[in-house]
């Protein structure tokens, strides 16, 4: 009987499924062709059978009867629902096109709101812009594995980042040109920098959750400002949504950097650090003694783990008094603990070698504690054809960091007794940056608009009571048992000594105050062409302050030998100032820069496409005064100089769902003020300089791009660009007689190196299958300049050295960098998942004064994971993953010294000079909006 009952089950299940039929279809918006995501589509006579469109707007009805005629309900917020009659038995895809919710009541209008934030949105920008721009939206920052917009970018194509030393990403290279040859905007407009030697913004300060979008604009018109060549990175933060929104989100997480036991978090008592200088404090008078400097930066504390990592964020908004007024208000935290490990090997070239050889092994364990803060408000008011704005940011970060590093000269290295300087530095630095600004746009007329802004930024750093200290150890072991490692056991300390100590401090400030006025008249060339004149001017006025302080102590007693074991020797030293009326250092500066530019452009429309052209010219005005005067060098600098920037694009619309642009412009790279003011200190690793001779660069940049847009959230582009650099600025080690290539003790100095040629191609694109996406992007860059190097070589008299020239790439340049992201989105069940692969191929990271002896950095691949599960009250799960295959970053020298192989981790085809190790971090959190 069982057996029967199964065999009917079965046989009944089979005919059932014989019998079904599916439909497929695509829902879209009915004036804009644009797929709508997450539509419920469901039948009305089968309750039980819906489903959801996924990311291409299509969707798929299963279980349906073989025959019959059936009605789908289409509903899609802000849209009106659709109800439409479908015949099973037809073959095809069924399109339904939904119409915005518009609702009138008496006067007032509420309308159904496009959400701008979407990926959809992005692309639209993308197509009508008037240069060429790649846009990330905040539907694409939210699922990214990323928290601040540094990481975020390296999503872009042709983006790559600089990584510092301790492994931070602070900086976005834009198609190989150097972070220098960028500029940083926050809503349109630009902002100071809080470094204390460049213009360029750190943009880890700033969490990403802040972001309605970003825009990279990778092309300049008249209107913009001059001084970018690689781009321009706007960030758009979150406005005023159509209705009241709130979104509130917290994660918890760690990097695994610190599981394995051999690597501790080491920190000090920073709380009980020297808040100023005795020469602020106390007057250029004052004989600063040991007594005068707090003892917490040498109170070093280790754990095997520290805190959890922390990041939170909140934002509100909505719009009254029938939407004429817009509030919006949001702020983050992020605070997290981080570490990296560094093997650093210093190399010489020396009378009679051929290539650098190692000259001492260092290993180095960075801890790093960052609380980075952020909130934002903005008011918006229009009524009239008049709108005002008012617009407030404040971002902060503090970084507390300790460096443990020790090093041993590789001479010693034969013996089984050797002496090992063992090292701390200990910083607090506090970088924030404000910026306020009020902004107005007034329709005169119908055709006459004219808007306006006022802006006041202030950057600022505070470094106090940076300290380092070194000790000397004595260091009994066997030959091979050398592996730079704190805990390494084998090692003996036979006794340590006190070396020296430094206590620096440097504080900086940078505040502008800027203005702008823009003036456009629409008119009619004839009945086939729309003309947009615009006109303006803008003005800028900064000013810069700079202090930095440095006192060296000796130890009061050469001979102590210290007690104690391992980090608790570092406290123990007794210390004399042997500095006490240290000199404000060469970098005690103010400076004033002011800049003025006027423009004008115009805009010509028609069926064909867009032609826009434009000319601007700038106006500089760099002062620098220096606090102390030295020998040789004048107390005051000035540079000034006019620029003349024409521009021009041509946007060609074959059809309505591709571009083809061509543009050209002309840029400029100013100097910052670091590097024009003629100082000279020792640096963390070399010599550095300024140059007061340095000029400003200047570039000609050429863009070709094809664009498709397959759908509304599809896209192909594929672009080459060309840049030409006259007199580019670069980093580079200069000869103590001001010669490249000559001389013996060299210096790290900004300089002109004649000219230079930056170009490539790209290659960017979305597309969609149903709950799958893949978003992929490939940048091929070349350049090429020739500069002056030394060499050693033999003669018949003896060793001598000579000048040679050497091509090579612009620094920071990667040849080939490429993004893989694939996608998942499932609304039915409310999943969204990202795996998120970025290759950034080797590229050039430090220039030697000696040939074949440039410093590169090795190709890194890196993969990250995000992924989202949302429930329908609001609230939704989320978890982040970075560096899932732990990748380590090399530095290396592509020539082999034979002397360097003995060492362990040496190639044979390359010398190794430093190996970088970050860990994974990963990322659990809640998110939930209320609409």
């Amino acid at each position: 009987m069982k057996k029967y009952l199964l065999s009917t089950a079965l046989m009944a299940a089979i005919a059932t499924a014989a019998g079904a039929h599916t439909i497929d279809g695509i829902v879209k918006d009915q004036k804009t062709g644009e797929p709508l995501i997450g539509s419920v589509v469901e039948v009305k006579e089968l309750p039980g059978v819906k489903t959801t469109t996924g990311l291409d707007g299509s969707f798929r009805l299963h279980e349906l009867p073989d025959r019959g005629r059936y009605t789908l309900v289409v509903r899609y917020l802000a849209y009106k629902t659709r109800e439409v009659p479908v015949e099973v038995s037809d073959t095809g895809t069924v399109t339904i096109t939904l119409d915005e919710d518009v609702r009138r009541f008496g006067e007032a209008v509420v309308t159904g709101h496009r959400n701008s934030r979407t990926d959809i949105s992005a692309i639209s920008l993308e197509k009508n812009a008037g240069n060429v721009l790649n846009v990330m939206s905040q539907q694409s920052i939210q699922l990214s594995p990323d928290v601040n917009v540094a990481a975020v970018l390296q999503r872009v194509s042709g983006v790559t980042l600089e990584q510092s030393a301790s492994g931070e990403a602070s900086y976005a290279i834009l198609r190989g040109m150097d972070k220098r040859y960028n500029y940083t905007l926050v809503n349109g407009v630009k902002i100071p920098s809080p470094d204390d030697k460049n213009r360029y913004i750190p943009l880890n300060i700033f969490p990403s959750d802040l972001m309605d979008r970003i825009v990279v604009s990778k092309s300049l018109t008249a209107d913009m400002e001059g001084d970018a060549a690689g781009g321009v990175v706007d960030m758009v933060m979150k406005d005023a949504p159509s209705r009241f929104e709130l979104q509130a989100n917290g994660a918890v997480g760690m990097s695994d950097y610190f599981w394995n036991g051999s690597r501790h978090y080491l920190s000090t008592d920073r709380g009980h650090a020297t808040a100023k200088a005795p020469y602020e404090a106390f007057g250029n008078q004052y004989a600063a003694t040991a007594a005068d400097f707090k003892h917490g930066p040498a109170q070093v504390k280790s754990q095997s783990v520290p805190a959890p990592n922390f990041v939170g964020g909140l934002s509100v908004g909505n719009r009254f008094f029938n939407d004429h007024l817009g509030v919006m208000l949001a702020g983050s935290v992020q605070n997290t603990y981080r570490g990296t490990e560094r093997t650093y090997n210093a190399v010489k070239m020396a009378s009679g070698e051929q290539a650098m050889y190692i000259s001492s092994l260092k290993h180095r364990y960075y801890s790093m504690h960052d609380l980075t803060t952020g909130v934002h408000g903005k008011l918006d008011f229009a009524i009239g054809g008049q709108k005002l704005e008012w617009y407030n940011m404040y971002v902060r970060t503090n970084s507390d960091a300790t460096r443990y590093n020790n090093s041993v000269s590789t001479e010693y290295l034969s013996s089984q007794s050797y002496t090992q300087d063992d090292e701390l530095r200990s910083s607090t630095q506090t970088q924030s940056i404000f910026a306020s600004h009020l902004r107005g746009t007034h329709h005169i007329l119908p055709d006459l608009t004219f808007d306006w802004a006022g802006i006041f930024s202030r950057a600022k750093e505070e470094e106090p009571d940076r300290t380092y200290i070194t000790l000397t150890n004595e260091v009994q072991t066997p030959a091979n048992g050398l592996d730079g490692s704190l805990w390494d056991g084998q090692k003996t300390l036979l006794k340590t000594r006190p070396k020296e100590m430094e206590r620096r401090f440097q504080h900086n400030k940078d505040t502008d105050w800027t203005g702008y006025a823009n003036l456009s008249y629409n008119t009619h060339l004839g009945s086939a062409v729309d003309a947009l004149w615009k006109a303006g001017a803008q003005y800028r006025r900064k000013k810069r302050s700079n202090r930095y302080y440095s006192y060296q102590f000796n130890p009061a007693d050469i001979q102590q030998q210290l007690d104690g074991n391992g980090l608790d020797q570092f406290a123990a030293p007794n210390w004399v100032c042997r500095t006490p009326y240290t000199q404000a250092s060469q970098l005690n500066y103010n400076s004033k820069e002011h800049v003025g530019g006027t423009y004008a452009m115009v805009t010509l429309k028609s069926h064909f496409g867009e032609l826009y052209a434009g000319f601007r010219a700038e106006h500089t005005n760099q002062i620098y005064t220096m606090l102390q005067h030295f020998d040789n060098l004048g107390p005051v600098g000035e540079q000034s100089y006019w620029d003349y920037l024409p521009s021009a694009s041509l946007k060609w619309t074959p059809n309505g769902k591709m571009n083809v642009r061509l543009s050209y412009y002309r840029s400029i790279n100013r100097p910052g003020f670091y590097e024009i003011v003629p100082y000279q200190i020792m640096g963390e690793e070399y010599q550095e300089k300024g140059n007061p001779n340095l000029k400003r660069a200047r570039i000609d940049n050429v863009d070709l791009r094809w664009e498709w847009f397959p759908s509304a959230n599809e896209q192909v582009l594929v672009g080459v660009f060309y840049k030409y650099l006259k007199d580019p600025i670069e980093q580079v080690f200069v000869a103590s007689d001001g010669k490249m290539g000559s001389g013996a003790d060299a210096y790290y100095m900004p300089a002109n190196l004649g000219n230079a040629k930056n170009y490539g191609f790209e290659i960017d694109v979305v597309k969609y299958i149903r709950h799958f996406g893949v978003k992929a992007n490939y940048t091929y860059t070349h350049s090429a300049i020739t500069t002056t190097k030394r060499q050693y070589k033999l003669n018949g008299n003896g060793e001598y050295e000579s000048g040679v020239t050497q091509k090579r790439p612009l620094v920071n340049q990667a040849p080939h960098t490429a993004n893989l992201s694939l996608l998942y989105k499932d609304t039915d069940h409310g999943w969204n998942a990202q795996l998120a692969a970025s290759y950034t191929g080797t590229k050039l990271a430090l220039v030697s004064p000696f040939k074949d002896a440039d410093q590169w950095d090795k190709a890194l691949f890196g993969l990250d994971f995000s992924a989202e599960k949302k429930f329908d009250n609001g609230l939704s799960v989320f978890f982040k993953a970075n560096n899932l295959l732990d990748a380590k970053r090399e530095r290396y020298i592509k020539t082999v010294n034979e002397s360097n192989l003995e060492y362990e981790g040496q190639r044979t085809d390359r010398t190794v000079v430093g190996t970088y190790r970050y860990g994974r971090t990963f990322l659990l959190g809640v998110r939930y909006t209320l609409k």
